[in-house]
């Protein structure tokens, strides 16, 4: 006779059976019967929780794109799932994937306005931000849909499904159907079509200044080190996004010319434009990219992204791994002319040179200055990071200044965030996420103090669960960013930082002093040297360490200036 078991039991069991590792959750009421399941299992899933739900959802986001593979994260009612939904937001942003659930209100108070009850269903509040959503009937169909829902998440285009629990089919007895679930073997990972391939081959062959152009697909979906070979065999400039989240190509490979509002003047003299899994978000305050007379070419295994944001020549369907691999062999095949090969690479050099140069502008600037500049904070952290450390930046003005002075040779050690996410915050909690994911590396955090403390609590479940991120703080006193963008536009705000709050001078904010209330080691430094001395603790211990360093509040503006005049 077969057992006889309760929803929440039901559930777990499938997530084990599933190959989940890490249950994302915070128990509430009408939750206790799942936070039980669990605690059952938890030689088999480890439960990871937070102080709110948006850093609970933030955590899981991080750790599925570290991963590559879906999290599972429950919340709570209408409230957990509102607070939730940044995790959300940016899943869908940032192709990750994810199976978000939402515990509700039980199949018998449904459409009553009970407890914490929503108006229709829960599930319309995500719906527009994710592949797939369902609300779970009863839990005899609960094996069933979360294998589903995995699978939806998993394909590419990455992205969030949502299911909903009604608080009562956790209780519901059913028949353990559990050892029937098994995670599908999934073959998604089309190659563009022979055509296609062939086409793009003749493009690239003709081409007289082809760029290639790398967004964050080409490493979201494991295709870095096939666009390398084809690179080297085509000898074509590679460019990146602006605002990058997963970096599609080594910064550091002589071929990589640095991002594409760096080289406006090159991309409009281009006569062939690869767009890789691009994203090109605009946010309205710079001009769009001009392509000039290029041909364009788009490839991503998105067909609603093929003609988003530019209308291309040639619009590819195909992963970027299997693509570019297909196109290499060609060129494998048949080579292309030495002396072309030769003036290709010629070119690419010498604009990687240039852009080497204008990161070592970048970071003379202040560099030995009593105040800390992000120059020599980004240096300082380069230096000390261990092999293979995994950098998180969200520095705010900082950012860009970051992924200048911060040499990546392997791109899976960076995460950034797009302009299409754009979530204050995000950085922080997603930390813990990508430590939990990868924990034989370290991961450091870098911070603008303003993003922080959109999410600052996170941080407790560091010392929680003991992930030990390094987190560094750059303290300039607020939202400089704000009051950069106010002097560089002619703003009468310049001068009204703080009746809009955008400083925090008075009061002043005392980080380090708050992480380690919340449990972490934790330090202010004023100086290179002890900022240097931090960081080799932080990297040293086993434990989270918070390294709040102070930023000279003129970095924004005057980093600013310099950078705007790239690519002359």
């Amino acid at each position: 006779m077969a057992e006889h078991i309760n929803g929440a039991e039901l559930l777990v069991r499938s997530l084990k059976r599933l190959g989940v590792t890490e249950a994302f959750n915070i128990a509430g009421l009408g939750l206790l019967p799942l936070a039980e399941a669990f605690y059952r299992n938890r030689d088999g899933i480890r439960y990871i929780s937070a102080l709110n739900e948006t850093n609970l959802a933030l955590i899981a986001n991080g750790y599925a794109r570290a991963k590559r593979s879906a999290a599972f994260v429950n919340v709570y009612h209408a409230s957990g799932t509102a607070l939730a939904m940044m995790g959300v937001t940016t899943a869908w942003a940032e192709q990750v994937p994810m199976v978000f659930t939402s515990t509700t209100s039980s199949r018998k108070l449904s459409g009553t306005d009970q407890y914490a009850a929503v108006p229709r269903a829960i599930t319309e509040m995500s719906e527009q931000f994710t592949k797939w959503s369902c609300e779970v009937p009863s839990a005899a169909r609960i094996p069933e849909l979360v294998a589903r829902a995995f699978q939806v998440a998993n394909t590419p285009p990455y992205g969030p499904v949502h299911l909903a629990f009604p608080m009562d089919v956790w209780l519901e007895q059913t028949e353990d159907t559990s050892g029937g679930v098994a995670p599908s073997e999934l073959l998604a990972a089309p190659t563009a079509s022979a055509e296609a391939v062939d086409r793009l081959a003749q493009l690239l062959r003709e081409a007289e200044r082809p760029v290639i152009v790398a967004g964050g697909e080409v490493e979201r979906y494991c295709g870095v080190p096939n666009l390398v070979r084809l690179a080297e065999l085509t000898g074509v400039c590679v460019a990146s996004e602006d605002k990058i989240s997963d970096l599609g190509f080594p910064t550091t490979h002589g071929q990589f010319i640095g991002k594409l509002a760096m080289n406006r003047r090159t991309i409009a003299g281009a006569d062939l434009v690869v767009l890789a899994g691009v994203e090109l978000t605009e946010s309205g305050l710079t001009d769009p990219i001009d392509f000039g007379g290029a041909t364009t070419v788009t490839l991503t295994p998105d067909p609603l992204a093929l003609n988003r944001q530019v209308r291309s020549d040639v619009a590819i369907l195909g992963m970027p791994a299997s693509t570019f691999g297909a196109v290499a062999e060609l060129f494998e095949a048949l080579p292309l002319a030495p002396e072309r090969l030769r003036e290709r690479l010629a070119n690419a050099r010498t604009l990687h040179a240039r852009r080497e140069a204008h990161s070592e502008q970048l970071r003379s600037i202040r560099f030995d200055a009593p105040e800390l500049a992000i120059s020599r904070i980004a240096t300082e952290v380069a230096e000390a990071m261990p092999e293979n450390a995994i950098i998180i930046n969200h520095c705010a003005s900082g950012e860009p200044f970051v992924e200048e002075l911060v040499p990546i040779s392997n791109t899976g050690t960076y995460f950034g965030i797009s302009s299409k996410a754009s979530a204050q915050g995000w950085a922080g909690p997603a930390a813990i996420g990508v430590q939990l994911a990868r924990p034989e590396q370290r991961v450091v955090c870098l911070l603008g103090d303003g993003g922080f403390m959109f999410t600052s609590t996170a941080i407790y479940a560091a010392a929680q669960f003991g992930i030990p991120v390094v987190y560094v703080i750059l303290n300039n006193g607020g939202w400089r960013d704000i009051g950069a963008l106010a002097r560089v536009t002619g703003s009468p705000l310049v001068d009204a930082e703080a009746d809009f709050g955008w400083e925090f001078l008075n009061p002043g904010i005392e980080h380090a002093d708050f992480a380690r209330s919340l449990g972490l080691d934790a330090v202010r430094v004023e100086t290179a040297a002890a900022l240097r001395t931090a960081l080799e603790e932080a990297f040293a211990s086993d434990r989270p360490m918070l390294v709040e360093v102070m930023n000279s509040r003129e970095d924004a503006e005057e980093f600013s200036r310099v950078f705007t005049q790239a690519d002359a």
